[in-house]
C-alpha cells in the first residue's frame, strides 16, 4: 500500500480586501463581524481567547476542486462526450446518488471502481462513500487579524450628471415621483422599526403604553406599505449604502494541503486547480466592488522532499518551478 504523503504549503496575500460571508445557520444570528469566519487562534496572558479572522478551508478547496475539473469537463464539451449532470455534480461538488447511502449500504467495490476511473473523485472525495484523501487546513494571519468594516455606495440614476435630461418627460416625471415615494418609505420603515421596539418593550414590562403604541405601529405598517406601493415595479432603491467586513490588503494567509497514500497524478490535480486559480485570482464577496483578490505561492513536498515551488495570480497562467526529489 502506498504511504507517501504530498504537502503542499500555500501562502496567500490578500492583493485586495478579502469580505467572506459564512451562511447564517438556521435560528442563529451572524456575529458581529456579518458572519465572517472568525475563531480562537490562541491565549493573552490572562487565559482569554485571541481571535482573528481566516479564510476557510471550504473556500479554498472547493475553489481548487472546480479549477481542476472545468479544464476536463470543457475538453469532453468540445469532443462532443459532455458529462452528464450525475458526472458533473459527483466531480465538482461530490454528490452523486451515493451521497445518502448509510454505511452497511456502501459498496466496497463500487468504491474501488470509483477511483479508479475518476482522478477528482479519488483525490477529492464525493459523498459519504468516497472518502477524501485531501487535507486542506483553513488559512491564517500570522498575527491574529479581525475583520475590519468597510462601506460602499450604490447610487441611483439620478446621482450622474445629465441622465435624468437625456430621459423622456413621461419617465423623468416617473423617476422623481418613485424616488419621493421612496424617500417617504424609508422614512416610514424607520418608524415602523422604531414603534416595534417600543412596542415589545411595553409588552414586556406591561405598561399601559402597549395599546396606543400597537395602533400607531398598524398605521405606520399602512403608510410604509402605501409608498412602497407608489414606487410601482421598482419597489427596492438603487440608492443604498452598504457595509462589508473584510481581512485587509497587504495580509498574508498560511494554510496548506495534505494529501496521504499521495498517487503521480494528486500533484497535477492540484496545479491544475492553482493553475485555475492563478488565471482567476479571487476569492469571497464583494469582488464587483474590489475585493477578493489573491496572489501566493505553494511549495509541493513529497515525502518531505521539495518537488514543486509554484506561483499564482495576477490573472495569469501558474507559474512552476520544478525540483528532483532526491
Amino acid at each position: 500500500m502506498n504511504q507517501s504523503t504530498l504537502i503542499t504549503e500555500v501562502v496567500i496575500r490578500l492583493e485586495a480586501p478579502l469580505s467572506i460571508a459564512m451562511p447564517v445557520a438556521e435560528y442563529t444570528k451572524p456575529n458581529k463581524w456579518e458572519n465572517f469566519p472568525v475563531a480562537p487562534v490562541g491565549y493573552d496572558e490572562e487565559g482569554q481567547p485571541i481571535q482573528s479572522g481566516f479564510l476557510p478551508a471550504t473556500t479554498i478547496r472547493g475553489a481548487i476542486r472546480r479549477f481542476a475539473v472545468l479544464p476536463e469537463m470543457a475538453a469532453a464539451a468540445e469532443k462532443g462526450a459532455h458529462y452528464r449532470l450525475e458526472r458533473a455534480y459527483s466531480e465538482l461538488i461530490g454528490q452523486d446518488p451515493g451521497s445518502e447511502q448509510q454505511p452497511d449500504e456502501i459498496d466496497l467495490t463500487a468504491i474501488a471502481e470509483a477511483r479508479e476511473e475518476s482522478p477528482i473523485v479519488d483525490l477529492f472525495g464525493s459523498g459519504l462513500g468516497v472518502k477524501s484523501r485531501l487535507l486542506v487546513s483553513n488559512f491564517v494571519p500570522d498575527h491574529p487579524t479581525l475583520p475590519m468594516a468597510f462601506t460602499w455606495v450604490r447610487k441611483d440614476i439620478g446621482d450622474t450628471e445629465g441622465v435624468l435630461e437625456a430621459l423622456p418627460d413621461e419617465d423623468r416625471s416617473a423617476y422623481l415621483a418613485r424616488e419621493q415615494a421612496n424617500r417617504h418609505r424609508a422614512q416610514a420603515e424607520a418608524l415602523v422599526a422604531d414603534l416595534k421596539r417600543k412596542e415589545s418593550k411595553a409588552v414586556k414590562t406591561g405598561s399601559d403604553d402597549a395599546a396606543d403604541l400597537k395602533v400607531q405601529l398598524e398605521a405606520a405598517e399602512k403608510l410604509a406599505a402605501k409608498y412602497k406601493e407608489d414606487m410601482g415595479d421598482m419597489q427596492v432603491s438603487t440608492r443604498s449604502l452598504g457595509v462589508s467586513y473584510a481581512l485587509p490588503q497587504g495580509l498574508e494567509l498560511k494554510g496548506k494541503f495534505v494529501v496521504r497514500s499521495a498517487r503521480e497524478r494528486d500533484q497535477d490535480i492540484l496545479l491544475r486547480g492553482l493553475d485555475g486559480l492563478s488565471r482567476w485570482p479571487v476569492l469571497g464577496a464583494q469582488s464587483a466592488r474590489g475585493a477578493g483578490e489573491i496572489s501566493g505561492t505553494a511549495s509541493f513536498k513529497l515525502d518531505g522532499k521539495i518537488t514543486k515551488i509554484v506561483s499564482f495570480g495576477g490573472f495569469e497562467p501558474l507559474k512552476i518551478r520544478d525540483f528532483e526529489a532526491t
